[in-house]
């Protein structure tokens, strides 16, 4: 942050502060963002390539957000995803939107 002269900022709110840690991964883990597809449990459709996805057991939610960002996809009897965190919508708009801007 200091070679590109951005502000170094503490936040107290651990709520905010982990909620700005997942909009930068977003930033940078954008192709690998899945949304909640049909009705079951845990189905999702992967943005990039639109592939049915399940939730993988240990990817340790609690509960089947409408979107996730994933760090790994596990290919067994069916496809997984694991290491997920919730996104929202919003925050992979704008990511996208940044990367298209930036490629022009």
């Amino acid at each position: 942050m200091e070679r590109f002269e951005v502000e170094l900022i503490s936040l107290n709110d651990e709520a905010k502060l982990y909620q700005n840690i997942r909009k930068v991964l977003v930033c940078g883990f954008f192709m690998q963002v899945a949304h909640k597809e049909g009705s079951g449990k845990s189905d999702y459709l992967t943005v990039k390539d639109n592939q049915v996805v399940s939730l993988h057991p240990s990817c340790g939610l609690d509960s089947t957000p409408e979107w996730v960002m994933f760090n790994e996809f596990v290919l067994t009897k069916r496809p997984y995803i694991r290491v997920v965190s919730e996104v929202r919508p919003e925050w992979y708009v704008l990511s996208f939107l940044s990367q298209s801007h930036q490629q022009r």
